[in-house]
């Protein structure tokens, strides 16, 4: 959340300025180092620890302190003065950003403490102790509140990306439940109908536990067509009209990278191996593997040349989309949340293959999966290569 410059700075610009103060000023002679050290040591600490360089910052206040007292110091450095204000708000302002609430509050609670025990040995004018105290409490509660200000800030905003992605990833499991769907009742639908009108096909007839066992077949199928049907649309919602497009699928790769090619991206395709044999489960999972991949591409890498590449095989379907670095002039890339790769990765799981995306060595990205042939055939019901139609 915050950068180590800036704490590094302020702790060299409070050490320089804490220096002169306790050499000249409080008279600590040689202690004058160790003294500035202790005071703008936390502030550089609290990047990376603040717990730890809270309680450093409260250690070091009686240390100072009282070593001014030893020492009859001129002016002995109390927790309320400017040169130890500076180095406590940063301190307290991470505290706040980074802790809990209950955190935070024992540590206000603890530092307030420390601050009002160190004035009870000195005999100090009580408008001085004070106005010295009000000022010093007046800061450090600034300090806590505008971090813990901008730490609520932060984690709504952490808590409603998180249910955007959340959202996004149930909605894209529906689409993929519903293309399943589609899919699926087509085949139920027809193993329905062949079941019920194989007594009449067959020539000579039947026996009547045949018919019995072609009509359970026929009832069976019907049932998981219904039970379907309710899932779809439990997961599509009721405000949600059922679609009627056919799902895409192989044939219509070339139309979506002519698209993609249009939106300024160079494409090309390669398609390979006997691509009727390909189920619609594979099918229709490949175009969305390639839509989403290009589609990351005009997002991240506008204008970068990219390159398709299908392979089917009699064991596995595999695919490649690979894209080069966007050229300078194609503009600024837009940041993703990496929802899409979820989406792919859970396509290509549900079909038993495996997915990989990530950045090149030259600077592209390259996206790859491997769906292998039998898996689909577990949602088809219809002989590898083949449908039941």
């Amino acid at each position: 959340m915050l950068r180590r410059l800036p704490f590094t700075v302020l702790a060299g610009a409070l050490l320089i300025f804490n220096l002169p103060f306790y050499v000249v000023t409080a008279e600590f002679g040689v202690l004058a180092v160790p003294a500035a050290v202790l005071l703008t040591g936390p502030v550089l600490m609290a990047w990376y620890r603040p717990v730890p360089a809270w309680m450093a910052m409260v250690a070091a206040m009686p240390l100072i302190t009282g070593l001014g007292m030893a020492l009859h110091a001129p002016v002995v450095p109390q927790p309320w003065l400017l040169d130890q204000t500076l180095a406590q708000l940063p301190v307290m302002y991470v505290l706040a950003l980074s802790s809990a609430r209950r955190v935070t509050i024992v540590a206000v609670v603890v530092t307030f403490a420390v601050g009002i025990a160190m004035t009870v040995p000195q005999s100090m004018a009580p408008d001085r102790l004070s106005r010295g105290l009000l000022a010093w409490t007046l800061a450090l509660l600034l300090a806590v509140v505008l971090g813990h200000a901008r730490r609520m800030r932060r984690l709504a905003t952490l808590r409603v990306a998180d249910e955007l992605g959340r959202r996004r990833i149930l909605e894209e499991r529906a689409r993929i439940a519903r293309e399943l769907h589609d899919v699926v009742a087509h085949h139920m639908s027809v193993i329905a109908v062949q079941a019920a009108s194989a007594p009449y096909r067959i020539g000579g007839g039947v026996s009547e536990e045949v018919a019995e066992e072609f009509a359970a077949i026929n009832a069976a199928a019907r049932e998981s067509l219904r039970d379907m049907r309710h899932l779809l649309g439990a997961l599509r919602g009721s405000d949600d009209e059922p679609g009627t497009a056919p799902q895409p699928g192989l044939k219509d790769l070339g139309a979506l990278t002519e698209s993609v090619r249009r939106a300024g991206v160079p494409v090309q395709l390669t398609v390979s191996g006997p691509a009727p044999s390909l189920s619609p489960v594979e099918s229709v999972t490949v175009y969305r593997i390639v839509q989403e991949a290009l589609s990351n591409v005009v997002r991240h890498a506008p204008g970068a040349r990219t390159t398709v590449s299908v392979r089917v095989g009699a064991d596995e379907v595999s695919l490649a989309v690979d894209n080069e670095p966007a050229p300078r002039a194609s503009g600024t890339a837009q940041p993703g949340s990496r929802l899409g790769l979820i989406g792919m990765r859970e396509r290509v799981e549900v079909l038993g293959g495996d997915l990989t995306a990530a950045a090149t060595d030259a600077g592209g990205f390259a996206v790859r999966a491997r769906l292998p042939r039998r898996a689909a055939d577990r949602f088809t019901g219809s002989p590898q290569g083949g449908g039941a139609g």
